[in-house]
């Protein structure tokens, strides 16, 4: 049976709050850890009709795994305390509380604390041209307790506005909050099918593996079906912030919209990773080729990198994308290139090639304060550099049409690769390496899956300390970004219509 109630957007945004965020100074850093309970999942009651879902896990002693990553240690004394003593949800309460987030006359040791479970999820779901109903689902110990809690919100807050009023079921283990209006509907979705027995769903999930401290999914063809600005009005209302999963889209575009996307945040001591994966995309036919894969052999000093395989490949699958959804683009683009002598794709595609890494040396922060208050007269020194597998001729053509002939550049081509750099000792390094990047700790701690990554991005921070940490004013952040050692990511294409990602934030070794 609905039980209607009122608690405005501020009880909406602190139910789901209690459940996902730390307050830590002035930054909220959602952290929660699934712990792999039998008990029920809330999919279990939300409605297999979902275009975008979101599940945390709040149990109490996910504090001191919270505790453990080196990245929050030392940025608030008194929440750590309470992180490991397994009473942060009581100090998230009262810190929404202190800037007056909480419902009005609500004690957590009597009103809250005797009812919340350890799960919550959120549900947006497709409600045709109408806005899309939003869910929130809380696992509860004592169903009783939690509506007897509502009810009280509800006498409190009689008097807001009817646009900020909640509804709200028990279903289960759960009570489901809804805006007013919402509930029966959403009620009647689920009846007809959880996300639990939805096949999609439950296939991308078990694929992602571990969910981690958070997860999500999303249905890209559905989320498309909702405007953008309602999509981000119920974010908004979930306590979220503005989804960006159709925003800034044509009609054209969100009409290619397909496949599915889910992914989970994993905490570890020394890092911090998000992993993900994308399904079911038949917009545009994904390169699968074998690949040099050219940054793997980059020199073990490297201290920043990123790759692409099948350049060639991405660039002429990603220009009959855009040629399919407005022709005029491409046909534009063509002319201006042609204008400036030269030939789109085409030679967006050499200089691409089939494998391709751009590497930055030890050094550049001290090579950059080097050229400072000079005047320039030749290309600075600086270390990095540029190597493709491609028609390394018809690169050298494209350079000169730049203004940028061989004899300007410090280059060498061994076997088809192509390294372009602004000094030739940095050049020649590159190539006569004495150590490999791809056998180094800190990358393969760093970078996912590296030795069949078909896109990559490597950047050891600490090397760049100097030049960003005089900038972040806020202690507590400069804190954190102090023991950042490193930041990854890769893509993996796993078929012409799937692939998985990761990224990391990797800690300084203790």
């Amino acid at each position: 049976m609905t039980e209607p109630g009122r608690g405005g957007k501020g009880w909406l945004m602190a139910g789901l709050g209690v459940g996902a965020a730390l307050v830590i100074g002035g930054g909220a850093y959602a952290a929660v850890q699934f712990l792999g309970s039998d008990e029920a999942q809330p999919e279990s009651v939300l409605p297999a009709s979902a275009a975008v879902y979101l599940r945390v896990d709040v149990d109490p002693s996910v504090g001191q795994k919270v505790a453990a990553v080196r990245f929050f240690q030392g940025l608030d004394p008194e929440l750590q305390a309470a992180l490991e003593s397994g009473e942060w949800r009581e100090y998230v309460w009262d810190t929404l509380e202190k800037d007056g987030k909480a419902p009005a006359g609500l004690d957590y040791a009597t009103d809250v604390e005797p009812w919340l479970g350890d799960r919550a999820g959120v549900a947006v779901v497709p409600d045709g041209d109408e806005k899309p109903l939003v869910a929130i689902a809380l696992q509860v110990k004592d169903g009783d307790k939690a509506l007897a809690s509502l009810d009280k919100i509800t006498a409190s807050q009689a008097d807001q506005p009817e646009d900020e009023q909640v509804e709200y079921y028990l279903d289960g283990d759960y009570v489901i909050l809804t805006q007013v209006g919402q509930a029966d509907k959403v009620k009647a979705a689920a009846e007809q099918g959880t996300l639990d027995e939805q096949d999609a769903f439950t296939d991308d999930m078990d694929e992602l593996g571990d969910p981690g401290v958070a997860s999500f999914w999303v249905d890209m063809a559905k989320a498309a079906e909702i405007d953008t600005g309602a999509l981000e009005e119920a974010a908004a209302a979930a306590g979220g912030a503005p989804s960006a999963v159709t925003s800034e889209l044509t009609d054209e575009q969100k009409a290619l919209l397909s496949g599915r996307t889910a992914g989970a945040l994993r905490l570890s001591a020394d890092a911090v990773e998000i992993h993900g994966l994308s399904r079911g995309n038949d917009a545009m036919t994904m390169p699968t080729g074998e690949s040099a894969h050219l940054v793997l052999d980059l020199p073990a000093d490297t201290k920043a990198a990123f790759s692409l395989e099948n350049g060639a490949d991405w660039v002429q699958a990603a220009w009959d994308l855009y040629d399919s959804i407005d022709p005029q683009i491409t046909q534009e683009l063509s002319a201006q290139a042609s204008e400036q002598g030269f030939t789109l794709p085409d030679d967006l595609k050499t200089v691409l090639g089939d494998s391709m890494a751009l590497a930055v040396g030890p050094g550049m922060v001290e090579a950059v304060d080097a050229m400072s208050g000079t005047e320039a007269i030749a290309l600075p020194e600086l270390p990095v550099a540029y190597r493709v597998q491609t028609d390394t001729t018809a690169v050298n053509t494209l350079l000169e049409g730049f203004g940028l002939p061989p004899t300007m550049l410090a280059q060498r081509t061994d076997e088809g690769v192509l390294t372009v750099g602004l000094y030739q000792a940095f050049v020649d390094g590159l190539v006569e390496t004495e150590g490999r990047l791809a056998d180094q700790e800190a990358f393969t701690a760093t970078v996912a899956d590296a030795d069949e990554a078909d896109q990559l991005l490597f950047v050891d921070v600490s090397e760049y300390e100097d030049l960003y940490l005089p900038e972040v004013t806020d202690e507590k952040a400069r804190a954190a970004l102090e023991k950042l050692r490193a930041v990854g990511w890769s893509t993996v294409v796993t078929g012409a219509d799937e692939s998985r990602f990761t990224m990391r934030f990797v800690a300084d070794e203790e």
